[in-house]
């Protein structure tokens, strides 16, 4: 961090960056995650400043708000605002923080109080319910029924708010439409509309409240919201077409799914992508209501009657829970093959990025803390050195595709390393275009970087599986799961994890040898159609769900 501040700051949360700067100068102000900035606050109350804004998705959403506007009260600034990424803009009045937000706030936390009493009562009674075996209890009779049905309700419980990138994205559509291509109609339950291209399919949306200033309360209150509203669906659907199971993408503070099959009498499938509650706690930076975020997973765990995990760690981690192994589905996640394909022109991008006639290496990433986009920040220095040995020719330049909490650290490792001619920040891209960003690139690159806590990286990346539909040359971390997928010096270059000049050496040698990096790009492509495609993950989430119906009558 500079010891000298700009006079304008801005605090970023799920804010759209690019949009802000079109209308300001970017050098004017001094840029902040809501981390940094709450690290960096004691020194920002002795500066006299001309603006702090606060850029968050939403500026109708409430949650934290109270308590960031509690951080403005005592900050020296000529003009204090929220803006959101459409461009509304709340300013911030004193008089009405003490007046009227604090009013209502208290009466907020006494329904707070009542919700969370309320949650473990409900719960409580609810997990010493006996475990309905839904797929074994009748056999012949149940796997008969289930061959004819062909609705499934895909519930997704978690605030995305309206965003359509990310892995979590990718997965959704791709395990859709694999659904849709096996014969199966999806009824789409969750918290916002998700575009899926080419693909008509029945959503029902419910809403988070936005009116919560206390953290995780908004996740614990639709929690219940969701399952009276969403119950009311499920049971219209089961009149009309019979439903074969419900699939849930787990989510925090949630026990839609579990409950919600109880009720409806339907066998639930839960795509667990590792603990939310460790996430939240170890990376998140806060976790409040702890022993019930883990006691409402728990209860998820214990009660689904098939679990999809997309790696060998996370089943690990269950059976080490307790979860039965025959109930675990070890599932990788995948890629729409015919949509990231090798055939797709790059040049547009490359034009617009002034880059035609350079080596571009390019990573996709959400800046998640394991994705390793602050360790490729701080290789891009080395490298460009490394780059610039007498009589070379070799010109690169790096892409940074996407956005996320990471960003403004990666900014300013590249600003305070003076690289910026060398590296291009793209933001949030559609994902319609996604693939064009990356035709762009040369090389792709996945830095990631093992948990800080020694526990094993648990994720299947999704991007790894386009990159290598791609058919580029792949830089990868050799890290548990993508280690296992790629094979070093054939569809990949491996790295060792978090090690900057190990990354910079195999960067390096891919844009010094144009053979090698086509020749792993065409084996990457072959290995990822073959074994890793959104319907092969789909058919085996079907062969497991009836697998104990099959082995009931055989």
């Amino acid at each position: 961090m500079n010891n000298h501040f700009k006079n304008n700051i801005l605090i970023v949360r799920d804010f759209d960056t690019n949009k802000f700067f079109q209308e300001e100068n970017k050098k004017d102000w001094e840029l902040f995650s809501f981390k940094d900035f709450i690290k960096t606050y004691r020194k920002l109350l002795s500066l006299n400043l001309d603006s702090v804004v606060i850029g968050i998705f939403c500026v109708r959403d409430n949650n934290f708000k109270y308590f960031l506007k509690l951080l403005l009260v005592f900050m020296k600034a000529k003009i204090e605002y929220f803006i959101d990424n459409q461009g509304n803009i709340e300013y911030f009045s004193f008089w009405r923080f003490i007046f009227i937000d604090t009013p209502l706030f208290i009466w907020e936390l006494i329904f707070d109080l009542l919700l969370v009493i309320f949650s473990w009562i409900v719960l409580f009674v609810f997990y010493l319910f006996p475990k309905r075996n839904s797929l074994t209890s009748s056999g012949d009779k149940i796997y008969q029924q289930t061959q004819k049905l062909k609705e499934i309700i895909y519930l997704r419980t978690d605030n995305f708010r309206g965003l359509q990138q990310g892995g979590s994205f990718t997965h959704f559509r791709g395990v859709v439409k694999g659904f849709d291509k096996l014969g199966y109609k999806i009824h789409y339950i969750g918290s916002d509309r998700i575009e899926v291209p080419n693909l008509d399919f029945l959503q029902d949306i419910i809403f988070y409240s936005k009116r919560f200033n206390f953290p995780e309360i908004p996740e614990i209150y639709y929690n219940w919201r969701f399952i009276f509203k969403a119950y009311k669906a499920i049971k219209i659907s089961q009149k009309t077409q019979g439903i074969k199971f419900i699939y849930q993408r787990h989510s925090i503070f949630n026990v839609c799914g579990v409950i919600l099959s109880y009720l409806t009498k339907t066998p639930l499938i839960l795509e667990y992508n590792g603990s939310e509650a460790w996430i939240r706690q170890k990376w998140g930076g806060l976790l409040i209501f702890k022993q019930l975020c883990y006691f409402m997973e728990n209860i998820c765990l214990k009660k689904a009657d098939l679990i999809s995990v997309v790696s060998e760690p996370i089943k690990d981690e269950l059976l080490k829970l307790g979860v039965t192994k025959d109930k675990i589905l070890v599932n990788y996640n995948g890629v729409d093959s015919e949509r990231f394909n090798p055939g797709i022109d790059g040049s547009k991008i490359r034009k617009k990025l002034g880059v035609e006639n350079k080596i571009v290496i390019g990573t996709l990433s959400t800046f998640g803390v394991w994705h390793g986009t602050k360790v490729f920040s701080q290789a891009v220095k080395l490298a460009i050195q490394q780059f610039q040995i007498p009589n070379s020719k070799l010109q690169i330049h790096f892409l940074f595709i996407g956005d996320g909490v990471e960003r403004p650290e990666c900014e300013r490792i590249i600003q305070e390393s003076g690289m910026e001619e060398y590296v291009t920040f793209i933001g949030t891209v559609p994902f319609t275009e996604i693939q064009e960003y990356l035709a762009a690139c040369d090389i792709l690159v996945a830095s990631h970087i093992p948990n800080p806590d020694g526990t094993s990286f648990f994720g299947s990346p999704t991007k790894l599986f386009e990159y290598m539909a791609m058919e580029k040359g792949i830089v990868a971390s050799d890290l548990d799961q993508i280690g296992e997928v790629l094979e070093h010096k054939k569809t990949a270059w491996l790295v060792k994890p978090g090690d900057i000049n190990n990354l910079v050496d195999g960067i390096f040698k891919l844009a010094q040898d144009r053979k090698l990096r086509e020749d792993l790009g065409k084996n990457a492509r072959k290995e990822v159609v073959k074994n890793y495609t959104w319907e092969q993950n789909v058919k085996r989430v079907i062969n497991a769900y009836e697998k104990p119906y099959k082995s009931k009558i055989s």
